[in-house]
């Protein structure tokens, strides 16, 4: 019998385009950010095929700056080539007549900051064991990353520089992902930085990076290690009254004592947290990966630690709502820190 790709090399010649066409149909506005506004969409296709997919699209007020369109065309190349599971994936660069947009995987759950709010609400906090476990995955995406390589097989150099925690997703399924390399830069795909213009969000600025130094992908760490201290604490403690003050407390702050602002924090995930936050990079993990090592020994080493599935059924938890039937099971009532109040479904999230 003839397979599906003999059929197909029976209508085109190997090498010759298949022409096509993609329709969306364009939903609610998830999010909007510096460079573009995501929509949850469906991609429609032939025979009534529907896909739910989140486009991302150029402002209009900033579709006629060259610079704009060229670094969302360079963020569309470069995510391309990432493909890893802890990244969410980009399908496709489109236009029409008045907008380009990027196709990209829809994820249906919560961005690091929509589900620490979420639990604040309840009267709840993140388990420590899930914290670092986002984070672990974070960097896995962030490892992987780093150390991609272009068509020449010379690294890319790539950093990802805005990995605070809207653009780090947690599926209901329990997957983590990140997102948004809009700022990212590498080798030959987005266009350099005015060194007058310093990009990202600052309380999650390695001190490199808020200065206006060059930067490498250790940068990238210490950015991880606010996160993972972020999603401990349930508040940023780089975060200042005003941008000074944030300057101030990653520069030169002395930083805090983590085991005493919580108890949960022990001495080896002190030295972890730490050991990324370190102000001089030369002191810090040399890459997301010798951070993940050290992270995976603390997560797994002499104990059973998180899993997708675990966190699948946290995050499950969170979508039941107050009047639902629900099945509980012994090791709910094990750790009071795993108890999560029900509350109303949530909506997908996609960083920007």
């Amino acid at each position: 019998m003839a397979s599906f790709v003999d059929l197909i090399r029976g209508l085109v010649d190997d090498g010759e385009e298949l022409k096509a066409t993609a329709r969306f149909r364009l939903g609610k506005l998830i999010a909007k950010g510096g460079m573009g506004v995501v929509y949850e969409a469906e991609q429609i296709g032939a025979y009534g095929f529907a896909k739910k997919v989140a486009l991302k699209l150029i402002e209009p007020s900033t579709s006629g700056q060259a610079e704009v369109i060229k670094a969302f065309i360079g963020e569309a190349r470069l995510v391309a080539r990432l493909v890893h599971p802890n990244i969410a994936q980009v399908y496709n660069l489109g236009r029409t007549a008045n907008h380009i947009f990027i196709v990209m995987e829809h994820i249906h759950g919560l961005n690091c900051q929509d589900l620490l709010a979420r639990l604040a609400a309840q009267g709840s906090r993140l388990p420590r064991d899930f914290a670092v476990y986002i984070v672990h995955r974070v960097l896995r995406g962030l490892a992987y990353a780093h150390d991609i390589s272009g068509e020449d097989g010379k690294p890319l150099g790539l950093v990802h520089r805005d990995a605070h925690l809207r653009n780090i997703l947690v599926s209901y399924q329990g997957d983590v992902k990140l997102t948004d390399f809009g700022i990212a830069r590498a080798q030959g795909f987005l266009p350099k930085d005015s060194p007058d213009v310093i990009i990202g969000r600052p309380d999650f600025m390695s001190p490199e990076q808020i200065t206006g130094q060059p930067m490498d992908q250790r940068s990238d760490v210490f950015t991880a290690g606010v996160a993972l201290a972020t999603l401990l604490l349930n508040h940023n403690p780089f975060a200042g009254e005003n941008l000074e003050d944030t300057r101030r407390r990653i520069t030169t702050a002395p930083l805090p004592d983590f085991t005493v602002l919580d108890s949960r924090v022990d001495g080896e995930l002190c030295d972890i947290l730490r050991k990324a936050l370190e102000r001089d990079p030369a002191k810090r993990y040399a890459g997301a990966e010798a951070m993940m090592n050290d992270v995976e020994r603390y997560l797994f080493i002499n104990r059973v630690g998180p899993n997708t599935e675990s966190l699948r059924r946290f995050m499950q938890d969170l979508m039941v709502t107050p009047n639902e039937t629900r099945m509980l099971r012994r090791e709910d009532f094990s750790d009071s820190t795993h108890m999560v109040l029900p509350s109303t479904t949530a909506l997908p999230m996609v960083g920007v």
